[in-house]
């Protein structure tokens, strides 16, 4: 596994949040969203519950790969604040189109959409 070398960790006070930047050495093309997430918890101290990654970027040239992540110390604030598909980007394939599925807005009944034109 490639080094981490923290570049930024700042707390947001207002968004009840603590907000990283890192860098994977020589971890682009290695590096999964989930082994981000396993490597940013057990590098921090922090369950890996309460780690979203926001960006994974490559810089052109380098091996490197730039993490932003924020870590929230209550799961209720990560809901309310982020949106749902950056929770579904760190699941497995499988349940990835499970999850997509379940957010995908059900079609309106021909009765409802009749009563809606009239």
């Amino acid at each position: 596994m490639s080094t981490i070398e923290i570049t930024k960790d700042s707390e947001n006070k207002l968004l009840s949040r603590r907000e990283v930047v890192l860098n994977f050495k020589g971890g682009s093309g290695f590096i999964t969203r989930s082994a981000a997430v396993e490597a940013i918890s057990t590098r921090l101290g922090v369950p890996k519950d309460k780690v979203r990654i926001i960006s994974l970027q490559g810089k052109f040239g380098l091996r490197d790969l730039v993490a932003q992540a924020y870590i929230y110390s209550d799961s209720n604030q990560m809901k309310r604040q982020l949106p749902a598909y950056l929770a579904i980007r760190e699941l497995p394939k499988e349940e990835r189109k499970k999850a997509r599925e379940a957010l995908k807005p059900k079609p309106a009944a021909p009765a409802e959409a009749a009563k809606k034109k009239s």
